[in-house]
């Protein structure tokens, strides 16, 4: 009997520390980031109205702003103004952080330099073919920043989700 009970706890305790091995799989990932806010410029609203008077103009929904995605477009113009280039460089990881923290599905990205007003910019984005299929996209919501460099010159990064 002594030898029963010794045997069944030892296989208590063998099973017990086989399930505190284990984890979840939300707990092996790193955690989600958070939404990040955002206060945005006159100018940068002023961007945002265009592209959405725009949107409406051709019988399109207009989108609603997420402070995120906008931080998100502020990041990357900091990447364009400190490497002086104008690039969609490192879309695929701001994509996926829409879809990771705000359930986006569907990710668009329009950039520009050097234009002055954001009036301009959104002119330029509807006469080019690429830009404009994301202005006319099926999006639900969207941000925009711009960062000025030393000489006065603007980029512009506006992203497009559908969520």
């Amino acid at each position: 009997m002594k030898k029963l009970m010794i045997t069944l706890f030892a296989l208590t305790i063998g099973l017990s520390s086989l399930t505190s091995c284990s984890s979840d799989s939300e707990s092996a990932n790193e955690p989600i980031e958070t939404a990040k806010s955002y206060t945005h410029s006159a100018i940068e609203l002023e961007l945002l109205d265009e592209v959405n008077a725009y949107r409406v103009s051709v019988g399109l929904n207009p989108l609603q702003i997420i402070e995120h995605i906008s931080y998100k477009s502020a990041e990357h113009n900091a990447y364009m103004l400190a490497n002086q280039t104008v690039t969609h460089a490192g879309f695929d990881e701001r994509k996926s952080n829409l879809q990771e923290v705000l359930g986006a599905y569907r990710v668009g990205e329009n950039v520009a330099f050097a234009y002055s007003t954001a009036q301009a910019t959104v002119t330029a984005w509807a006469n080019s073919t690429g830009h404009k299929a994301n202005l006319e996209g099926d999006y639900t919501h969207f941000g925009a920043a711009i960062k000025m460099d030393d000489q006065g010159r603007k980029y512009y990064t506006n992203m497009f989700i559908k969520k």
